[in-house]
């Protein structure tokens, strides 16, 4: 039997520093490996959340193809998985690009993913695992030292982006997590975005801790609330920055 999202979310605590931010969110719930166009993707994946490869960048498939030593059609195939994602556009006759960041998809995305993490909030509390409560307290721990870093802010996002699926994963809702997975990709270069100032990644490091606290205690209502007002204080410094380098 294919193991469970549930069982699957423990690899949090073992791929946080190391490995791709991509294939964890594509293999988390799964126990397969990686096909060659899923590996492509991944590491170009990883270089667009990383910023390795900018908004707007196109992407050569001949270079692509000569740096894994492969056809050019498994890197169209991982073309088209991100593409999927919704972090590369495919334009015909011209190639991939990397999408570009704007207050229209941000608004859209948050509009979604606000209503689904309030529901896998609720979820979770409602019904407190141990196996959760412990991954959690590993994360805010791993988060702690980042919120301090000034260099500290991506992982301090990846690690953010990781903590909700594992949520997700142990929210009882299978569609749910689907549907959190599905954003994750698109969403994480916006986390990372409103969480490069060490303000802004104190503040939402003690909203987590609170937001444990809440599950610990099984009080879902005050959990809910907590990760709404964490996505919305984010959501307001995103459109600031994308707002004041005149990004629409």
């Amino acid at each position: 039997m294919e193991p469970s999202a549930i069982t699957r979310s423990s690899a949090f605590l073992q791929s946080n520093d190391e490995g791709s931010a991509t294939s964890f969110r594509w293999l988390l719930g799964q126990s397969k490996t990686l096909t060659l166009p899923e590996q492509i993707a991944a590491h170009v994946g990883d270089r667009i959340l990383n910023s390795a490869i900018e908004p707007g960048e196109w992407i050569r498939e001949q270079d692509l193809a000569d740096e894994f030593a492969v056809s050019r059609s498994p890197v169209r195939e991982a073309m088209r998985l991100l593409e999927k994602e919704g972090i590369v556009r495919i334009h015909p006759r011209r190639g991939a690009q990397a999408t570009q960041l704007s207050l229209k998809e941000i608004e859209d995305l948050q509009e979604v993913r606000q209503a689904l993490v309030r529901v896998v909030a609720r979820r979770v509390a409602a019904h407190p695992s141990p196996e959760l409560v412990a991954i959690l307290e590993a994360g805010v721990a791993q988060l702690a030292p980042l919120a301090e870093d000034p260099a500290g802010g991506d992982a301090f996002g990846e690690t953010l982006s990781r903590l909700t699926l594992c949520c997700a994963a142990h929210s009882g809702n299978d569609r749910l997590f689907t549907l959190i997975t599905s954003l994750s990709l698109q969403m994480s270069r916006y986390t990372r975005l409103g969480l490069r100032s060490v303000e802004r990644r104190k503040r939402s490091l003690a909203l987590w801790r609170k937001s444990l606290q809440a599950i610990r205690k099984g009080d879902a209502d005050e959990a809910e609330r907590l990760w709404g007002a964490r996505l919305d204080e984010n959501s307001r410094e995103i459109r600031r920055l994308l707002q004041d380098s005149g990004t629409v």
